[in-house]
């Protein structure tokens, strides 16, 4: 019974694993769609929505390894030597997600950058648009008042 268990542990880190390749590949769409000339914000809340869905798979991995890892944690350290490799292979899958999740850390950290940036540079050029609508509307304000004669007052003696 505890092999089948620390097979399904293994299992599970593989499958985080591929969930942070998959992570990391959605991570730099999103820096391509940040990156070009006009922003796609409706692709970037679809990838956005992608990773959450990821997101949600590997808080279920954690759980069902944390859950696995309480029932095999007492056979695994009375019988180190007999699960050997299966405990390398976990330590190094393990040192595999860490490098991963830092790799993704760092990405995400620089889509926020880069999401911060673009946002502000929205809002700079919907404030010259609106400067510019306000200056127009002022100036067509003025030219109608121009061509408009003040009423006159006339005597009708002639």
């Amino acid at each position: 019974m505890d092999k089948q268990y620390i097979q399904m542990m293994l299992e599970s880190l593989q499958k985080k694993e591929q969930i942070l390749k998959e992570l990391i590949k959605k991570s730099d769409e999103q820096k391509d769609v940040l990156s070009a000339e006009t922003v796609d914000w409706d692709a970037f809340d679809n990838i956005t929505v992608d990773k959450g869905v990821l997101i949600d798979e590997l808080l279920k991995l954690d759980e069902g390894f944390e859950s696995l890892f309480e029932r095999v944690k007492g056979p695994l350290t009375e019988h180190k030597d007999m699960y050997k490799t299966e405990i390398g292979f976990m330590q190094a899958t393990i040192r595999s997600l860490t490098e991963k999740s830092t790799e993704l850390e760092a990405l995400e950290q620089r889509n926020k950058t880069m999401v911060e940036t673009r946002v502000a540079e929205s809002r700079q050029s919907i404030k010259q648009s609106k400067l510019g609508s306000q200056a127009a509307i002022e100036y067509y304000q003025r030219m109608n008042k121009i061509n408009v004669v003040d009423p006159q007052l006339m005597d009708k003696k002639s």
